[in-house]
């Protein structure tokens, strides 16, 4: 499905015999995608920006969102699927026939690792196909490593990511990935277009009961279907989104630290320097000299 429609586009790698991943970023507005996908192949995204919006027989609708992955294997459930503008990531495009023999040299190398890939259908088949992977202690470790690592890493990265997680599903015993549960079209849609107000004014104070005034909901229904729908609290969501931007305006611009901490909601450079290296670990200063090329940098 996301394979063709990136056919012609992102930066394509075949990382190993059936498996091939992309880097791609898609500025248009939103669009549809063809429902089509081949038999006894499937597809991994892992989403960096942006989402897309699953709609089901019956009308009920999976979404996924910034810093989860997306599992196809079976769209004939579908009706609709569409890109949200900005989505961002790295695909993970898999001929389940011309990878079984790498696979299961993988699986030799870790000591005879037992990959029951018909237990993997079996629980992809349970939900049509289609899953979304919110927060979880995997994804958070995944996308982490991810930032950290260098562009031409990325697509190895995430087809070893792949790899695993379809392991963890097939597991006997052990806890799947938390998987984001579908909620009704009405209170979807109120939710992404509150989502995308919130993207559209991090600059700006956002609480959750102005928030979900705005969205005509109660706090309660608010935050529980934002958290069902995105995988994560709002007031999580909104921070994680800021950080997010600052870093790419400390890569992108000649802003000053206050002046992105400004255009991410904070009016402190120093709770923002704080906030900033929460999350990366680093300070913005840092961050943004270590985001210059390397022929930009001083030697020694």
């Amino acid at each position: 499905m996301l394979a063709e429609c990136l056919s012609e586009q992102g930066e394509w790698t075949q990382v190993m015999p059936g498996a091939r991943a992309c880097l791609f970023s898609l500025c248009e507005r939103t669009l549809p995608l063809p429902l089509r996908l081949e038999p006894l192949h499937f597809e991994v995204l892992f989403c960096l920006a942006g989402g897309i919006t699953l709609t089901r027989r019956g009308g009920s609708v999976l979404r996924l969102g910034t810093r989860q992955v997306l599992l196809l294997t079976d769209i004939s459930h579908l009706t609709d699927a569409r890109v949200e503008t900005g989505l961002k990531g790295v695909l993970v495009a898999v001929d389940a026939r011309g990878a079984r023999a790498s696979l299961k040299a993988i699986c030799d190398l870790l000591g005879g690792l037992a990959l029951n890939t018909e237990q993997v259908r079996r629980w992809m088949a349970s939900r049509g196909g289609c899953a979304v992977e919110g927060s979880s202690p995997w994804s958070q470790a995944a996308f982490a490593d991810l930032d950290r690592l260098p562009q031409s890493e990325r697509a190895r990265w995430c087809v070893w990511k792949s790899v695993e997680l379809l392991y963890l599903l097939s597991a006997q015993g052990e806890p799947a990935a938390e998987m984001a549960p579908v909620l009704d079209q009405e209170l979807t849609r109120t939710l992404a277009e509150t989502r995308r107000y919130m993207e559209a004014h991090l600059d700006e104070p956002l609480s959750i009961s102005t928030l979900s005034r705005r969205a005509c909901l109660s706090a309660t229904t608010f935050k529980e279907g934002f958290r069902r729908l995105y995988g994560l609290p709002a007031h999580t969501w909104l921070q994680q989104r800021r950080m997010e931007r600052a870093a790419e305006l400390l890569r992108d611009s000649s802003l000053s630290v206050l002046g992105v901490a400004q255009s991410v909601g904070y009016s402190s450079a120093s709770q923002f320097s704080a906030a900033f290296r929460r999350q990366y670990g680093m300070s913005p200063t840092v961050y943004r000299k270590m985001s210059e090329p390397a022929q930009h940098r001083p030697i020694g």
